[in-house]
């Protein structure tokens, strides 16, 4: 009776230390190498950027190796469908970009439901994309590209690298708001479209800094509107989509993510890794996106997927009026 008696008071003291102390999962996190899942080839401007974010990430874990791992296809659905499969405990985590959450769900049956399946944690690059025209066409500005289309319907045309893209999109619902009627030429990718409008072959083009600052600089090619939210670097003067009078802008974000039910402490830590890396402009992540023409920007997890849910229902409802699939 005197042994446990003695044993119930050393257990009752030690209670409130033991009740103090944090997860040890969470506080020890990472405790071992984590795996990036990319569902894009190996190569493309995206996975070199993911890779050197994950590099610098690395030295604010515990130099923990951060694993990139490419699983393309299904226009990056296996990657998003693989970090939806895994555990939620922070070793498994994935890319994505903002159409895989406003657009994809509308285009593909099995992308529904991706958003409130994944725990955002920050993005770090933006998709710029500008409208730009070729130096001796006669509109110096969108307000005369605009007033032009609309007073010919049909008889401009512009280009993007796809159908359903969101330079596509956003153009679409351009035309949608002002009445206007042109038409859509889909090109393969972004070098194609630029080469088909310094050739003389269409009216317009709509794409990133990487594809059109050279060409900007040479007197070439004039930009006319950004689409997206900022300025471009590259083209200081030319008004944004929202200076322009619209409510709406091309918001294509590439972030990293985990499955749902990703703890908090785990996703808090991964997200202040990432803006350590992202804001610092000597770090190797930020050096290879100023020299790939990429506008480097961070937004914590929260923020992007409020502004996600935000605007997902504006880009559905132009999709469904051009009975895209």
């Amino acid at each position: 009776m005197k042994r446990f008696t003695r044993f119930l008071a050393v257990l009752t003291s030690a209670l409130p230390f033991a009740l103090s102390q944090p997860a040890p999962a969470q506080d020890t996190y990472p405790s071992k190498p984590i795996t990036m899942i990319i569902g894009w080839s190996a190569g493309a401007q995206a996975d070199v950027l993911l890779r050197l974010l994950a590099q610098g990430m690395s030295k604010e874990l515990n130099d923990q190796p951060i694993v990139v791992v490419n699983k393309p296809g299904a226009a990056g659905l296996l990657g998003l469908e693989a970090v939806k499969q895994a555990k939620p405990d922070g070793y498994t985590l994935g890319f994505s970009v903002s159409s895989n959450y406003l657009l994809a769900p509308f285009l593909n049956k099995e992308a529904a439901g991706m958003l409130e399946a994944s725990t955002q944690i920050a993005c770090f690059f933006d998709y710029q994309f500008g409208l730009v025209v070729r130096s001796d066409a006669p509109w110096k500005t969108w307000n005369e590209f605009r007033d032009y289309a609309k007073r010919n319907p049909g008889k401009v045309n512009y280009a993007t690298s796809g159908i359903g893209t969101t330079q596509h999109i956003i153009f679409e619902r351009i035309a949608e708001k002002e009445g206007i009627k042109w038409t859509h030429i889909a090109y393969k990718g972004g070098n194609e479209t630029i080469q088909g409008l310094v050739g003389g072959h269409i009216d317009a083009a709509i794409q990133g800094p990487g594809d059109t600052v050279s060409f900007l600089r040479e007197g070439r090619l004039r930009m006319l509107m950004s689409l997206n939210d900022t300025r471009w670097e590259a083209a200081p003067n030319v008004p944004t989509i929202l200076e322009s009078g619209y409510d709406f802008s091309a918001f294509s974000k590439a972030c990293i993510h985990g499955p749902k039910g990703l703890p908090e402490p785990i996703r808090a830590k991964l997200e202040a890794a990432a803006e350590k890396v992202i804001k610092d402009p000597n770090s190797a992540y930020a050096e290879k996106a100023r020299s790939l023409q990429v506008a480097a920007i961070y937004m914590g997890g929260r923020e992007y997927t409020k502004a996600i849910e935000d605007r997902v229902e504006g880009f559905g409802k132009i999709i469904a009026t051009l009975g895209l699939k």
